[in-house]
């Protein structure tokens, strides 16, 4: 068989293999908006009493949880406040300390100490989020017990502390593979230059990198906002507007959790818990909206991501 036909069929095999691959994706990507889009109106519907009668406005700023009330009260404000005080102080401190993990292991870590950690790291995202809340319930619980004269050691500062715990693994692990994706060209040109590993990893990599440290901390913060068994058994579940990152709160996934199964489907309560849930959920698309065109800006602006 002629050369120049073997590569003609060659090129051809892999044309087809390429538009295979490219349906499979573009077939994955509908059927998940899909079903993301199909979750929103099953939600809205279940929820849409609630926005009819009491209102977007009065629902999101009230202050006051009694569904069962007559006449009922049903305000999530400080519900929501207590989710950002969570999640935000997860963030905080998972953040910076993810972010370093993630580069020792990428640029600084032996490759023998690399290969026993990044197991380590896979197998923290596998431990259920019931067993971190227990291990926080009896030692961090305890120790603020003990260690500030509490009468109750739970707050939302502690369930920040174990959600940190839970989404340090996401971070160091996209975090990583991000940093391990800039092409080894940029290594080798920074070596040529006599250029330091510190300053290659902090002024070269993890800029070319940030767009999957970004992702990272989106799935992270995602993660925290979404958590319920943790913050469950470390929050306090006390339906008041917190004021500090150290009182007690009750976040959204609680309040569901705690009370979906008590409810009377079809009921106002019910309804209402479905439009927690909403709001849930549109609060963790609007930061992965709000990274996305971050990104898309930074790209737009000339900067090399």
């Amino acid at each position: 068989m002629p050369k120049k036909r073997v590569i003609a069929i060659d090129r051809s095999n892999k044309e087809w293999k390429e538009k295979i691959i490219s349906s499979i994706i573009i077939a994955t990507a509908t059927v998940s908006s899909l079903l993301l889009l199909a979750m929103l109106l099953f939600i809205l519907k279940e929820s849409w009493p609630v926005w009819s009668q009491i209102g977007i406005s009065s629902f999101l700023s009230g202050a006051s949880w009694r569904p069962l009330g007559s006449p009922p009260q049903i305000g999530i404000l400080s519900m929501i406040v207590s989710t950002l005080w969570v999640a935000g102080g997860a963030l905080l401190i998972a953040t910076p300390l993810g972010f370093a993990c993630a580069i020792f292991l990428a640029e600084f870590a032996p490759p023998l100490l690399a290969a026993v950690l990044r197991p380590v790291v896979n197998i923290l995202t596998g431990i259920p989020s019931v067993v971190y809340g227990f291990l926080g319930a009896a030692v961090l619980v305890k120790f603020f017990e003990v260690k500030f004269d509490l009468a109750s050691g739970e707050s939302l500062f502690a369930a920040s502390l174990i959600l940190a715990i839970m989404v340090i693994p996401f971070i160091v692990t996209n975090s990583e593979a991000a940093l391990r994706s800039v092409p080894l060209e940029y290594r080798y040109a920074a070596m040529a230059l006599g250029v330091s590993r510190q300053h290659l990893a902090m002024k070269i990599l993890v800029p070319l990198a940030r767009k999957g440290m970004l992702g990272a901390l989106a799935l992270a913060f995602g993660r925290s906002m979404g958590e319920t068994m943790a913050v469950l058994m470390l929050a306090g579940n006390i339906l008041r507007l917190p004021m500090s990152w150290f009182a007690k709160g009750e976040p959204l996934p609680a309040l569901i959790a705690l009370e979906l199964g008590s409810t009377t489907p079809g009921s106002l309560h019910y309804q209402a818990l479905f439009a927690a849930g909403l709001v849930l959920v549109l609060m963790v698309m609007t930061v992965n909206l709000g990274i996305n065109i971050l990104l898309y800006r930074l790209q737009k602006g000339g900067h090399t991501i």
